[in-house]
Formats: structure tokens, sequence, C-alpha cells
């Protein structure tokens, strides 16, 4: 029976999907952009070439976001590497600087059903029986983030949440989190008991 991964998928099931070999490039691209730069389906099919960054050290994606205003867009931090693989996957396929990156075979860009579709059909192809849907990605990466001891407002900033409250909606605190976190403070307790 499949399971409703309504909330995330594990790092191990992340590790699996993203090095599994049938997956095209484009599509495992895609998956990346989401998970690393815990982005909305919309601002990864929205993305251009030209709004991968690399400035000061730093690689980003602008997420143009209805401003018109080029100093108020949002700039997202992505790991080095994916802009790098994203910035050859550009060159490799011959994508303009001024056309979406994710593109169907004729060009357009890939609307926001086939890229349900794509997620759906790399899950099967990687054996992960959740039903996971556009937002997994992101739901996935603040989740780990928090799982691995960032503060929750520093996944606020990270998903540009504008409450705090929204950021908690979005995730519970994870069983793996708390048994470490009580676990220490037991340990404590029992070595001060001692002295």
């Amino acid at each position: 029976m499949s399971k409703y991964s309504k909330e995330w998928l594990s790092e191990k099931e992340i590790d699996k999907l993203f090095s599994h070999p049938e997956i095209k490039s484009r599509d495992l691209l895609l998956m990346k952009l989401c998970y690393y730069g815990a982005l909305r389906i919309s601002e990864a099919l929205n993305a251009k070439c030209e709004d991968l960054k690399y400035e000061d050290e730093y690689s980003f994606l602008v997420l143009r976001s209805q401003k018109t205003d080029k100093k108020n867009w949002e700039k997202q931090p992505i790991p080095l590497k994916i802009y790098s693989e994203i910035k050859r996957y550009c060159d490799d396929k011959k994508i303009r600087t001024q056309d979406n990156v994710f593109q169907s075979r004729q060009g357009a860009s890939i609307s926001y059903n086939r890229a349900y579709q794509i997620i759906k059909e790399c899950a099967k192809k990687a054996s992960i029986e959740k039903q996971i849907t556009t937002h997994t990605f992101r739901r996935s990466r603040l989740q780990h983030l928090l799982d691995n001891g960032q503060d929750p407002f520093f996944a606020q900033e990270f998903a540009r949440h504008r409450s705090i409250d929204t950021t908690r909606k979005y995730m519970k605190i994870s069983k793996k989190r708390i048994y470490s976190q009580m676990d220490q403070i037991d340990k404590k307790k029992v070595f001060d008991s001692i002295n």
C-alpha cells in the first residue's frame, strides 16, 4: 500500500531519487533545484538561464516573482554544485540566457501539470512508493534543515515565509530530533548527578 507523502521524503529517499541512473538530466535538475533552493515549483519553472548568478563567492537564483523593480528581486541561495550543473546543462542544450531553463522538446516552458507528471515518473523509476508532489522537495528540504539542527527562524527566512506560523504549520518536529535532544538532556542529568 502506498503511503501518501504530503509531508516530505527522507534524506535517504532524496539520495535514492537523485542518484537513479534512468532519470533524464533535465528532470533531475528540476528536482534538485526545487530541493536545494527550497523553491516552489512555479519559481523553478520560471527560472531563466540569466537568473542563475554567481557573485561574491555565492551562487543563487534570482526570483523575479511579479516584481518589476530589479533591486527588489529575491536572491535564493543554491549550492555552487547545482548552479554549475544547471549552467553546464544550459550550455550543452544551447538554451539562450533569456529562455527558461526547463523546456519541453519543442522549446516551450514545462507546464505545472507536466512537472507533476515528471516527478511522479521519476519517483516510480526510483521505486519510491510515496505519492509525492511538486511541493514535496521544498517541504523535504526545510524538514531536513530542521532535523540537522537549524533554527526554525533560519528555515523561515530560507523558505521566504512572511510568518514563523507558516513555517510551523508546514512542518512538525521529527521524532529523530526529539529523541536526540532528549537523549542529550538525559545524559547531562545523569552526568551531573554522578558529579
